[in-house]
């Protein structure tokens, strides 16, 4: 009795192999979440020079060109909240110290742990922080987090030490010393906010990231090194409305994505800051769904992302970016 066998051809068996793959990338794809987000004023920079938030906005007196009409502009500090499944998440956390606050003429300030309590979350709850770079504006209030493991980027701390502890003074100089800084490499790293990072470091609290990471399947870091900072980061996160990107001060202003401007300049290479805007364009397909940390136009219709808002605590503003489905509303 002659066995019959089974032969099956090349391209039958390509075609499993295809179907195969097309399941497994279908079932990764399910336990991908979609998440909700907001996004929180923290406290707001009152009459900038619209020339030294973005050099080509600059205020020429009698100019008709409408991109340098604008004198002065009042700069939000804008906090992302991130909530996936059960995981509630930050993007940057804003200030904290009231000396710092007047120092730079910022009003509208109220605690994160009250401004969570208006979305219905309490601090507590916040499983994961991810700061955009370690900034006095971006990198406060995480000792008010007790449970949140930080992420921050190790180019961001090793510039830190290289930047406080270098022997020029100019090149050292900070905020609060006599003369200030301006756009020197030590800008903006404050006692008071690096002991916040560090505190989480040293307790264990934080995950020291080398370029990038997924944090939860489909939210991922970026690394944009000297898009304002020497160790900044994106974080993309999927939603109902496709996927998001924080920018923190690499995505300063809304505008400068859209029109191809630099904003913020601090420790940046405008070079790389293009570069993370271009990061943003492919994630999301376009630059409406980068979240800016300082775009003027926030909370206004103007900025469509973030047009969902209400004023809540001491003047400041909130919106409501995207809900997840089955996600109850927090608007008010």
């Amino acid at each position: 009795m002659r066995r019959r066998v089974l032969r099956i051809r090349p391209f039958t068996w390509i075609a499993a192999i295809a179907a195969l793959a097309c399941l497994f990338g279908a079932a990764a794809q399910a336990q991908q979440p979609v998440c909700s987000a907001w996004l929180i004023e923290s406290s707001r920079f009152m009459n900038v020079p619209f020339g030294s938030f973005m050099p080509d906005r600059a205020f020429v007196p009698g100019s008709t060109k409408p991109e340098s009409s604008i004198s002065t502009v009042d700069l939000p500090v804008n906090i992302g909240v991130i909530k996936c499944g059960n995981e509630l998440i930050l993007y940057d956390t804003g200030w904290k110290q009231q000396d710092y606050l007047k120092m730079t003429g910022s009003e509208h300030w109220a605690p994160l742990p009250d401004q969570l309590k208006v979305l219905g979350f309490n601090a507590a709850d916040v499983t994961k922080v991810v700061i955009g770079h370690a900034h006095w504006d971006h990198a406060g209030q995480l000792s008010d987090l007790p449970n949140a493991v930080l992420y921050v980027q190790r180019e961001e701390l090793k510039a830190i030490e290289w930047a406080l502890n270098y022997p020029e003074p100019h090149i050292r100089a900070i905020n609060s010393d006599p003369g200030g800084c301006y756009r020197t490499p030590a800008c903006g790293y404050m006692p008071l906010t690096i002991e916040e990072v560090y505190g989480k470091v040293l307790k264990g609290k934080a995950v020291i990231v080398d370029g990038e990471m997924e944090i939860l399947p489909g939210v991922r870091i970026h690394p944009a090194f000297r898009a304002h900072t020497a160790g900044s980061q994106l974080l993309e996160v999927p939603t109902a409305i496709g996927k998001l990107v924080f920018g923190s001060d690499a995505f300063s202003s809304y505008e400068g994505i859209r029109d191809w401007m630099t904003a913020n300049v601090q420790q940046t290479d405008t070079v790389q800051q293009f570069l993370a805007y271009e990061k943003c364009y492919k994630i999301t397909g376009g630059y409406n769904n980068c979240v800016s940390a300082h775009e003027p136009l926030s909370y206004t219709d103007k900025y469509p992302l973030t047009k969902n808002s209400w004023v809540a605590l001491n003047g400041g503003r909130m919106a409501e970016l995207t809900l997840a489905p089955g996600e109850k509303s927090r608007k008010p």
